[in-house]
C-alpha cells in the first residue's frame, strides 16, 4: 500500500480496508500530532486532539470524495477538531470567586462576548473560503503557503483573497473606522 496515493487509500478505507487505514495513519500520524502540538503547546492536549482527529476521520470516511486531494480534507477536519476544542474550552472557562473580585485591566466577559459576536457577524459576510483564509492566517497564524496548500491554490491567490476580504471588512458599514 506504500505506493498508493492518499485519496485512493482513503477510498479503500471508506470501503472497509483496514490496511488502507493503517497506511494513512502511518503517513499522517506524526504530522497530525505536530499540527496540534504547534497550536496548543501541550503534549497531552495535542495527543487528545490527535486521537479525536482520527476518530472523526473514521466517522466521516464515507463523505470523502476520492477525486479530490486527501491532505486538504484531512487538515480541514483537523482544523475543525481544534476549533471545536477551543470553543469547548471557552465555554467551560471558570473563574474562581477571588479572581472574579480582583480588578483587571482585561476586558470583561461581556465585552469579549460582544467582540466575538461582532467578529462572527463580520466573518458571516464573507464567503466560507474567505472566512477560512482570514481565520487561518490572522487567528491561527498559518502561513499563506500552508493555507494555499490546504486549499490547493497558489499562495498569491490566497494572499489576494485575504487582502480583498480585509479591505471589504474594513469598508463595511458600522465599522466606525
Amino acid at each position: 500500500m506504500r505506493g498508493v496515493p492518499d485519496n485512493e487509500l482513503m477510498d479503500l478505507y471508506a470501503h472497509g480496508s483496514q490496511a488502507a487505514f493503517e497506511e494513512i495513519f502511518r503517513r499522517y500520524e506524526d504530522r497530525a500530532y505536530r499540527y496540534f502540538l504547534r497550536r496548543v503547546r501541550c503534549e497531552s492536549r495535542a495527543a487528545d486532539l490527535y486521537q479525536e482527529l482520527f476518530l472523526r476521520l473514521h466517522r466521516f470516511r464515507k463523505t470523502f470524495d476520492p477525486i479530490r486531494p486527501f491532505e486538504p480534507w484531512f487538515f480541514y477536519i483537523a482544523r475543525h477538531v481544534l476549533v471545536d476544542d477551543w470553543r469547548r474550552r471557552y465555554r467551560q472557562a471558570e473563574v474562581s470567586l477571588e479572581e472574579g473580585l480582583l480588578p483587571s485591566s482585561e476586558p470583561d466577559v461581556q465585552e469579549r462576548a460582544a467582540a466575538l459576536q461582532e467578529a462572527e457577524r463580520q466573518l458571516a459576510s464573507l464567503t466560507p473560503e474567505e472566512a477560512r483564509i482570514l481565520v487561518d492566517a490572522k487567528v491561527w497564524g498559518f502561513q499563506y503557503a500552508e493555507i494555499a496548500h490546504a486549499l490547493a491554490k497558489s499562495a498569491d491567490a490566497v494572499k489576494q483573497t485575504a487582502s480583498r476580504s480585509l479591505r471589504r471588512l474594513r469598508a463595511a458599514p458600522g465599522k466606525g473606522h
